[in-house]
């Protein structure tokens, strides 16, 4: 590769980075990128130069990455599309298909944290959907005193009764009045506790629990205790094991919950 080579693929590099740059969706190639090429390249003593480095890409190396990317983006894309065929909203049916698309590629290069959340994302925007279409608050105050007691029907179920009315509503002091509380703020696991119970189907507690501690927490690792580092390694660690059960959960909520369809 002579020189005139290297520059027309510095000129091209800089073009794909310059096209992809602050897309959310390609975020994963610039830490991919950045692990393969520029640590790689250009770790402090390592005997072998940056151009000797360059000289051994040729173009069909740039070729076959283009081409790789493509087929990854691609098949994600087209499993999220059948996964989620039966939606009925145009818009739900985008978000759900882009963080499904996402999922995929997090999975495929092993970033379990971006994969917890790309995976909860899908079931936030399932359960907001459904709450609107419910008009739950509307649904609550019609029958406050219901929902401030709800038993569900699981088996053996040994818990105290759900308050929702208090998820839902909070109390101003300055209207001395019960309001709506906006569903981006009620709680991930409020939400989904209330359509499990309201449409009468089941969803595994424990993988739905570490979903939304992938959620919650991964994004802090340099902020966590002590024991939130160990659950997320013990996550991480059993993850291949439990890969699939994260995965029904996804099925489970988009099969149990029918106004979405």
């Amino acid at each position: 590769m002579n020189e005139e080579d290297l520059r027309k693929f510095i000129e091209f590099t800089k073009t794909l980075l310059t096209q992809l740059h602050g897309d959310p969706e390609h975020s994963w190639f610039f830490e991919s990128f950045n692990l393969e090429i520029v640590n790689s390249f250009f770790q402090i003593g390592n005997n072998t130069t940056g151009l000797e480095k360059f000289q051994s890409i040729t173009e069909s190396d740039v070729n076959r990455i283009k081409a790789y990317l493509s087929f990854i983006d691609k098949k994600a894309l087209n499993y999220g599309k059948v996964f989620y065929q039966n939606i009925s909203d145009a818009n739900l049916k985008t978000e759900l298909i882009k963080d499904f698309k996402e999922m995929k590629i997090a999975l495929k290069n092993d970033d379990i944290i971006e994969f917890g959340r790309r995976l909860s994302l899908q079931l936030e925007n399932i359960f907001n959907f459904s709450l609107g279409c419910l008009n739950v608050h509307n649904l609550i105050s019609t029958n406050p005193q219901q929902y401030r007691s709800i038993i569900p029907n699981w088996p053996n179920y040994r818990g105290n009764p759900f308050n929702f009315y208090n998820s839902f509503f909070s109390f101003n002091r300055n209207t001395n009045q019960h309001e709506p509380v906006e569903l981006s703020r009620v709680s991930f696991n409020t939400k989904s506790i209330f359509l499990s119970i309201h449409f009468n189907y089941q969803v595994n507690a424990r993988n739905i629990n570490e979903i939304y501690f992938l959620r919650n927490k991964g994004s802090h690792r340099d902020q966590l205790s002590q024991n939130d580092q160990q659950t997320i390694d013990q996550i991480i660690a059993s993850f291949d094991k439990n890969y699939s059960f994260y995965h029904k959960v996804l099925f489970d909520v988009v099969n149990g919950i029918p106004n979405i369809k």
